[in-house]
């Protein structure tokens, strides 16, 4: 039987993601200081390293759909940059 670690490393990123769109802008800067904004540090680096290591499984365990969803985590910096520029 094939562990598939992909799923919750992806879902793990999603939710990651969701909630750094939801804190406050100043809620980590006791750890952070005043650089680093909770969705800069999820998108630039939690969510992209999450999703490569999600696409380094799913290619191992030849699942395409979620190596193409593991992309949108490496993407996820220019995707909410994007959205947040038209919306």
């Amino acid at each position: 039987m094939k562990r598939q670690v992909e799923v919750p490393i992806f879902i793990l990123g999603i939710v990651i993601w969701v909630v750094a769109i939801f804190l406050p802008v100043d809620s980590l800067e006791f750890v952070l200081g005043n650089g680093l904004r909770p969705l800069g540090l999820a998108t630039i680096f939690i969510c992209p390293i999450l999703g490569i290591i999600g696409m380094l499984f799913s290619i191992k365990n030849r699942n395409i759909i979620l190596s193409f969803l593991n992309i949108f985590l490496i993407l996820a910096f220019p995707i909410t940059m994007s959205i947040g520029y038209y919306f």
